[in-house]
């Protein structure tokens, strides 16, 4: 169930109902005036999941939220003890394919289309878990590391952003990962560069199947970024714990730190192209998955500027793959 709260003056008052009642959705009005005594009608509709993104796409058409005091919002219900609601929820029939809620990612995108200070001590503790991980030739540690690992953030950001047209968060999400990543290689070298004096630090096993590449991890990238897109778009954002794991982000960018520390030139270049293959496949597959959701704009005349800017997107890290794929076979 969802519960939307709609604001909108007086003139829009007769349309609003007419189509709620054509909804057969309960809702309620209250009366109230903005800060310059205009009357102003607020609406608290409650309806079930199948019903509320055709509410909102029908009044973000005829409300201009650009207004101080109108807006829409769109909340999840966790309980609803209405046996009204629940029989009409059964009688909804599927409906012609809407494009999705982008209300409901831009909350999971969001705190991570900004490089974030607070991720700062994350993503070093995680660069250090790795090492001990990876110089101790211990996966279970290094499996530690990917759990810690906000890296995910920015990439599904990037991704969404894309969908739905918006080229200067894809930057400023763009700049994100890169800071995220480059404190990752940096990190990871001056860390192994002070223990390296002190102690003999062995290139283990773990270290070397990170310097190792093929066109396979470009795929398994994709597949990464198309369950992560899957995880983003029915709500289950607890899933990309899991893909954070197995795309293992933070290994290699540290193993590509590693090759910086010991200048030794093919465990740098190994590293580093296995990070750029995780990023890129997770990117594209991410990518792929919003635009066969119909992750679009709520604006009609925004969306064939977004489905420009995926579609350019989408050809482009396709070719960046194909390019890694192939350069990796040599």
């Amino acid at each position: 169930m969802k519960r939307i709260e709609i604001t909108s003056f007086p003139d829009k008052q007769e349309y609003i109902e007419n189509f709620l009642d054509k909804q057969h959705v309960p809702f309620q009005r209250f009366e109230g005036k903005t800060s310059e005594d205009r009357l102003l009608y607020r609406y608290i509709v409650i309806a079930p999941d199948g019903l509320a993104s055709s509410i909102i796409q029908t009044f973000s058409k005829i409300i201009d939220t650009k207004e101080r005091e109108l807006y829409i919002i769109n909340e999840n219900v966790e309980a609803t003890v209405s046996d009204y609601l629940h029989q009409l929820k059964d009688t909804i029939t599927p409906k012609k394919k809407t494009p999705h809620m982008i209300e409901e990612l831009v909350p999971l995108t969001e705190p991570f289309v900004r490089f974030r200070k607070d991720l700062t001590i994350m993503i070093i503790i995680s660069c250090a878990v790795a090492l001990v991980g990876l110089f101790s030739n211990s996966p279970a540690i290094v499996i530690g590391a990917m759990l810690i690992s906000p890296l995910l953030g920015p990439i599904t950001a990037f991704a969404f952003n894309a969908a739905v047209g918006r080229p200067w968060k894809m930057l400023q999400s763009a700049s994100s990962g890169f800071a995220l990543i480059a404190m990752v290689v940096i990190a990871s070298a001056v860390m192994t560069f002070l223990t390296g004096l002190i102690f003999d630090l062995p290139v283990t096993n773990e270290i070397e199947i990170r310097t190792k590449n093929s066109p396979v991890d470009v795929m398994i990238g994709i597949l990464l970024g198309i369950a992560g897109g899957i995880a983003m778009v029915s709500t289950i954002p607890g899933i990309l714990v899991g893909v954070a794991i197995a795309a293992a982000l933070v290994p290699p960018a540290t193993v590509t730190g590693i090759g910086i520390a010991f200048f030794d030139y093919e465990i740098f270049t190994g590293g580093l192209l296995l990070t750029s293959s995780n990023i890129i496949g997770l990117i594209l597959g991410c990518m792929i998955v919003f635009f066969l959701k119909g992750v679009t704009p709520r604006k009609y005349y925004e969306r064939t500027g977004a489905k420009k800017y995926l579609l350019i997107s989408i050809i482009f890290f396709a070719f960046l793959g194909l390019l890694l794929g192939v350069f990796s076979i040599f």
